[in-house]
């Protein structure tokens, strides 16, 4: 007898704290490095990814982040990521409609980076271009919330190049009110997330942030926030051996604390 899962009981079942307000927008930019690296291989630096703040239009503003000669920030209602990767093919589809997929859990997914998208947001709009079988460039459009799932819109026709835009529309108050407002700080925590990307043999794609006129070049930030120097060893612990890089940031304005940080990652594998 088959199971039948909940949407909604997924998602208020999933865990975010309030002090992690981003990482659903973190496991989007994931997501798009992941489909940059299917389709271009060792080739990541023709990779572009761009993140855009999206901010409510009216005249609410945050009064919380102004200081001394700094203009109010109006509040963040969503983001926009915009990627040239692989695009939702039919099998990235499937996974996507696939609680807890397994699809790329050989790279170290658990299939649950879109139920954070509903835990602090109201909806979700996938527009993306892909190949089929035939090698024919295809639409795909979709939107995504808790109320109604998936619903697939029709096949866009005015699709240019490969890739996909996820909006993460209607940030929900909670998560709005704690995370960070300004573009240099969601930058770096985008950085911090991503940093193995940059360090892997081939590098990360070019990822920039932008909110209004102000953007954010990621590869830039690592540039300014990275010692000089980045020494690496080679151990082994029963049998199996490990690369380390040993890489020390310049500490920011929001985190003046010391702070020791174990990341790790796999070598790339693609298929």
């Amino acid at each position: 007898m088959a199971l039948t899962t909940s949407l909604a009981g997924r998602v208020r079942n999933t865990s975010l704290p309030k002090s992690h307000a981003l990482l659903p927008l973190l496991e989007a930019v994931v997501n798009s490095i992941q489909a940059i690296d299917v389709r271009f291989g060792d080739d990541v630096d023709r990779g572009r990814l761009k993140v855009q703040i999206l901010r409510d239009p009216q005249d609410e503003f945050d009064l919380g982040t102004a200081g001394p000669g700094r203009t109010p920030l109006k509040p963040i209602v969503g983001f926009t990521i915009a990627d040239n990767g692989v695009g939702f093919t039919p099998e990235n589809m499937v996974s996507f409609e696939t609680l807890d997929s397994e699809f790329k859990a050989g790279i170290g997914c658990r299939g649950v980076g879109r139920l954070l998208w509903l835990k602090a947001f109201d909806r979700v709009v996938v527009r993306s271009a892909y190949t089929d079988a035939a090698g024919e460039l295809r639409g795909r459009q979709f939107r995504f919330s808790v109320e109604r799932e998936v619903e697939q819109d029709e096949e866009p026709t005015d699709v240019g190049d490969f890739g996909s835009t996820v909006t993460l529309d209607g940030f929900k108050k909670p998560y709005q009110q704690s995370a960070s407002k300004t573009v240099d700080v969601i930058a770096r925590e985008i950085l911090e997330h991503c940093v193995w990307y940059f360090l892997r043999p081939g590098g990360a794609p070019e990822i920039i942030v932008s909110d209004d006129d102000e953007t954010v070049s990621l590869t830039r930030l690592m540039e300014d926030f990275a010692g000089s120097e980045m020494p690496r060893s080679r151990f082994e612990v029963k049998g199996q051996a490990f690369d380390m890089i040993n890489l020390r940031l310049k500490a920011s304005a929001r985190r003046t604390t010391p702070r020791l940080h174990w990341c790790a990652g796999e070598p790339r594998r693609y298929g």
